[in-house]
């Protein structure tokens, strides 16, 4: 019996002692990852006051340009540096979809799985905030790097603030209409707001004042844009805003309007550790 006891002590020793050596430890999951702000940052009144009056000259014009998901030509979709990247060349704004994680975060990702976008696999609903800042995006393309991650909404908000950038919602996913609004409110970026996707959203879209528009249409599917005509009738269709869906240079070239590059760095105070 004696015997046994020590038998079994000396497995449980051992099993204890191949968990502990090093060969066989698991990742440290305490280890910083690169992330994004989750609370929206002071403004300063001549801020607050300066951006507004960009926002009222954006609205000013005849037709706006915004693009589906960011610049995808120029960075992954839904991250920063292509949202960066459509005003960089000229766009007016762009489309964003909207989710939450597990821990009540909201960020910026499309699809309901990881597969086409990142290196992770499943759904991308009911997992923490952190754990997917841990899948990295499967292209860097352009500006994004080796830290780029999943954007959070507040560090959207942020930069387009600093942008004046026109905004259409798509709120991909039920019951995020409370925190949007507060998140809204703490941004004030309420005149920013062109368009919003009519699912999930019968709230948002009955705020007070907002003032929404339509599109005329994806130029990608406009035809020969070479055609005087061609751009003719699609410029006389009803609505204010043309989609683009990857990059705003065609839209713009036929506007008249200039397809310059102007790259401007994204701002620091945007990023922050999670652990």
């Amino acid at each position: 019996m004696r015997r046994s006891r020590h038998l079994i002590l000396l497995i449980g020793l051992g099993i204890v002692i191949l968990i502990c050596a090093p060969g066989a430890k698991e990742p440290d999951q305490r280890r910083p990852l690169p992330g994004y702000i989750d609370r929206i940052p002071p403004e300063s009144p001549k801020a607050r006051a300066a951006r507004h009056a960009r926002v009222a000259e954006r609205r000013a014009q005849a037709t706006y340009v915004l693009v589906h998901r960011g610049a995808s030509a120029f960075a992954p979709e839904n991250t920063l540096e292509a949202h960066a990247a459509a005003m960089d060349y000229g766009a007016d704004g762009v489309e964003i979809d909207i989710r939450r994680s597990a821990d009540g975060v909201l960020y910026l990702f499309h699809d309901d799985t990881l597969e086409r976008m990142t290196g992770g696999t499943g759904p991308v609903a009911g997992r923490r905030y952190a754990k997917l800042l841990g899948y990295a995006f499967k292209e860097a393309l352009g500006s994004a790097t080796s830290d780029t991650r999943i954007p959070t909404l507040a560090a959207f908000l942020e930069l387009a603030r600093q942008r004046a950038m026109l905004l259409h919602l798509d709120i991909k996913e039920p019951d995020l209409q409370d925190d949007l609004l507060a998140l809204f409110d703490a941004a004030d970026v309420w005149d920013q707001i062109v368009t919003i996707n009519e699912y999930n959203s019968d709230r948002i879209r009955q705020r007070p004042g907002l003032q929404l528009h339509a599109y005329k249409g994806w130029v990608e599917e406009a035809g020969d844009l070479a055609d005087p005509e061609t751009v003719r009738r699609f410029l006389a269709r009803p609505g204010r805003m043309i989609f683009c869906k990857a990059d705003p240079r065609p839209a713009l070239r036929i506007l008249g309007r200039s397809t310059e590059h102007k790259p401007v760095p994204l701002p620091a105070n945007l990023r922050k550790p999670w652990k």
